[in-house]
């Protein structure tokens, strides 16, 4: 039988710019460029954009195979994830141990924060100890222990919502959000400090729920009557005003803003590259080599701490970090070059023979191995 397949190319080159600002936030900056300076702080927001893509992908594929089938095979959305997911992770997460047993010796914080990232609790960790994990080039994984979490809940969530009418999906998807956002509020009321709103499913939920919805379709006919150049326009103003609020460390009220706007923000420039024709920027998002770079954008992203402590042990004994520009750039530069390099090898070599396994328990297609 012949599977339907569901492939938009626009987003694999927009996982490698999510990934970008994600390099860019950890990579360090100078101080002398504003731009840079403003990208650095809140280059955050490119996890959210990771977010609600994967949101908008699970909520429009398994559609396509509600409505072939009747139903949802979520045995094989759990054992899909599990061949995507889980290879590459627990390779690293062995490497990363390794490499910090050889450098620094076993202590009862590795073996806490090990027994995190091995079942997914490592966010809740983080909210309990901080990002300051233990092991090494790791302490931005806690984000795959949060998407974990969401895997095991959105089959069965989005089956739920597909049995409902489009406005009553609308409605529970409404209050969902108002409960997390009473979450979060009261969280801020008692001065919950950082990094526990952030870590949370349910607390750091509004673009995993924007991917939901311009995934479902639920706003499409009301949507569809604007241009998609103006709802990218303003996908990314809501992500630039973003820029004018408290970053997400401080505990303030304005965070009840900051959250919703990613996710409004992130959720808008999706939609608008799905719909087709975009001016220049949709021929630029299907270039061959930017969607292969989102092609290998997990690796990227679970590689690039790594990538950061190379590149900047490579250029210490040339250059001085005094050098306010040079030194951070140069730092940029060759972390990028070593986690691409990475990432390559362990997509090419590694990580394809589970894809393809993967695709054995596929209904619809998606992007091509």
């Amino acid at each position: 039988m012949k599977k339907n397949s569901f492939y938009i190319p626009e987003l694999d080159s927009l996982r490698f710019f999510a990934f970008l600002l994600v390099l860019i936030h950890h990579a360090g900056y100078s101080d002398l460029s504003d731009a840079w300076v403003v990208t650095a702080k809140y280059g955050w927001m490119g996890v959210d954009l990771f977010l609600c893509l994967s949101a908008f992908l699970f909520a429009r594929l398994l559609f396509v195979e509600y409505r072939e089938t009747g139903t949802l095979a979520v045995k094989n959305f759990y054992i899909r994830r599990a061949f995507r997911i889980w290879p590459l992770y627990f390779f690293f997460t062995i490497l990363a141990v390794t490499l910090t047993v050889q450098r620094e010796g076993w202590s009862d914080s590795l073996l806490t924060r090990g027994l995190g990232m091995l079942t997914f609790t490592d966010n809740f960790m983080a909210a309990r100890w901080g990002y300051n994990n233990a092991i090494l080039y790791a302490n931005h994984l806690w984000t795959i222990s949060y998407e974990e979490q969401v895997y095991l809940l959105i089959p069965w969530v989005l089956l739920f919502l597909y049995r409902r009418k489009p406005m009553t999906a609308g409605w529970l998807l409404l209050g969902a959000g108002l409960l997390g956002m009473s979450i979060r509020a009261w969280m801020i009321y008692r001065q919950i400090g950082h990094p526990d709103i952030w870590v949370l499913p349910f607390t750091h939920f509004d673009s995993v729920l924007g991917g939901i919805v311009i995934g479902l379709g639920i706003f499409d006919k009301y949507l569809k009557k604007i241009p998609n150049l103006l709802w990218l326009s303003l996908g990314i103003l809501a992500l630039w005003q973003v820029t004018h609020l408290p970053n997400v460390t401080k505990i303030q009220w304005e965070l009840m803003l900051t959250y919703p706007l990613v996710g409004i923000g992130t959720s808008l420039i999706i939609y608008s590259l799905t719909q087709g024709n975009i001016w220049a920027v949709s021929p630029l998002l299907r270039n061959k080599a930017l969607a292969y770079l989102g092609k290998i954008s997990y690796g990227l992203y679970v590689y690039h701490k790594l990538g950061i402590f190379l590149a900047y042990k490579t250029i210490k004994p040339y250059m001085e970090p005094t050098r306010e520009l040079a030194y951070p750039l140069a730092g940029l530069a060759l972390s990028f070059v070593i986690t691409v390099v990475i990432s390559s090898i362990s997509y090419e070599a590694f990580e394809k023979a589970f894809l393809r396994m993967k695709d054995r328990f596929a209904i619809i297609h998606s992007r091509p191995v």
